[in-house]
């Protein structure tokens, strides 16, 4: 359990220093992908989006957000093997 809290309070402190450098938009997008993570072909993130926001990117092979429609729920995060991923949540809903 103590791992689990530990990895919340990273995961916190890395949504608060991840910029918009990964996006091509001018709009800020609630989930990030960490390209340098990133694993090439990989679909666990998007298999596990319930509202199947996330997509392959065809350029680069990596995950990107392909969708705003984003719940918040987190599965991608948690699943991602390689902690690529980082759901930066509204103020408002934390």
């Amino acid at each position: 359990m103590s791992e689990l809290k530990n990895r919340e309070a990273f995961k916190a402190e890395q949504a608060t220093r991840v910029g918009n450098a990964q996006t091509t938009r001018r709009f800020d997008v609630p989930i990030v992908v960490d390209l340098d993570k990133c694993i090439t072909k990989c679909r666990i993130c998007i298999d596990s989006c319930p509202v199947d926001c996330l997509a392959v990117n065809p350029e680069t092979g990596k995950a990107h957000m392909a969708f705003d429609e984003c719940w918040y729920c987190l599965a991608c995060e948690i699943d991602c093997p390689k902690d690529a991923i980082t759901v930066k949540i509204p103020f408002l809903l934390r």
